[in-house]
């Protein structure tokens, strides 16, 4: 009989964190742009500088749990930033009606320096699919954040 006064064998707790579903990628789209990594950051969290290329009503606040919105043609997108490692990183959230549900999908815009150019990888993700283009959507996002910051290197 064990003694009341002295534990008994204890288990080790496992720490490991329980698997996430794998989200569904509803986009997922990458481009070079030649201008410094600064000034593709800038573009994306500055709101007059980004009201000038992708929407207008731009709001930001360029810090973890502030909003980004703007309005699109296809609506407005209202989220919550919830990462900003500037000039790498910009994660945001949009939720997204979907079978007359709300989904929150997260935006991850990834910046990499490449000399005078940069990268950009811009991933949006899901915890389940929702109907659209995104792909088309993305790759034409990118390709207007190129143009714009291309054209005000160059101004």
């Amino acid at each position: 009989m064990p003694d009341p006064g002295v534990p008994s064998e204890v288990k080790p707790t496992s720490t490991a964190k329980p698997a996430v579903p794998h989200a569904a990628v509803l986009g997922d789209a990458k481009i070079t742009i030649d201008a410094p990594v600064y000034e593709v950051f800038a573009a994306l969290t500055d709101r007059d500088r980004l009201a000038a290329w992708w929407g207008r009503d731009a709001l930001i606040e360029a810090d973890e749990g502030g909003r980004y919105e703007t309005t699109l043609d296809v609506g407005r997108v209202e989220g919550t930033i919830v990462a900003i490692d500037g000039p790498g990183t910009l994660d945001f959230t949009w939720d997204l009606p979907a079978e007359g549900i709300p989904v929150t999908t997260t935006v991850h815009y990834a910046l990499s320096p490449r000399g005078l150019q940069t990268a950009v990888h811009i991933a949006h993700r899901a915890p389940r699919a929702v109907p659209g283009d995104w792909g088309t959507l993305w790759q034409s996002v990118l390709e207007s954040l190129k143009a714009y910051v291309e054209n005000q290197s160059t101004a």
